[in-house]
């Protein structure tokens, strides 16, 4: 398990023996079921998690309507950061939407490893640099692309979260209606 892990951390770092064996010791194993939630709204979160096998969201909720804000699969890192870092109630929710396998980081040991292990401050900088950068992205696509273009470049980009998750989901994640996603599709599909 923590073998695709480390594959993952040496693209950034390359931690020594020594480091990897205290990470080991602190990452912890889970599995959850489908509509699992690791994040609750209003609830403070400490944990920090690496997505071995799954698919996840981040949403919020606005006049009593979910909007997706992410979606992670497997090899990726997600949290509840403002919750994490601030220790402050989370104002967002992170719901499984498959049965999920994950490594779970707590607040206190990432605190541990920043005096620890040198590397880890780097490794987080540049976890936080790829965030960033993504968070970017989607923002200017917002501003930029129309619904269409946002659709087409999630195709291209990463097509199969259109077979994992609802479409509804997605539809909230691209930021149009569900009908809007479907006459978006029906009109690539008599591209193609």
């Amino acid at each position: 398990m923590t073998e695709q892990f480390f594959n993952y951390t040496d693209k950034f770092v390359e931690f020594t023996q020594t480091d990897k064996e205290l990470l080991e010791a602190a990452l912890t194993f889970k599995k959850a079921d489908a509509k699992t939630e690791l994040v609750v709204f209003d609830e403070p979160s400490d944990e920090l998690f690496f997505i071995l096998k799954g698919c996840v969201r981040k949403y919020y909720v606005k006049d009593g309507e979910q909007i997706t804000t992410n979606i992670i699969t497997e090899n990726n890192f997600i949290g509840a950061f403002t919750s994490l870092i601030t220790g402050s109630k989370s104002n967002e929710t992170i719901e499984c939407l498959e049965p999920l396998e994950m490594l779970i980081l707590t607040k206190k040991d990432l605190d541990r490893f920043y005096k620890e292990i040198p590397l880890m401050n780097e490794f987080i900088r540049r976890i936080l640099e790829q965030t960033l950068i993504q968070f970017q992205k989607a923002l200017t696509a917002f501003i930029l692309d129309n619904p269409e273009e946002r659709y087409e470049k999630l195709l291209s980009e990463n097509p199969e979260i259109l077979k994992r998750v609802p479409q509804h989901m997605l539809a909230t994640y691209l930021g149009i209606t569900a009908t809007s996603l479907s006459r978006i599709r029906k009109r690539i599909f008599k591209k193609i």
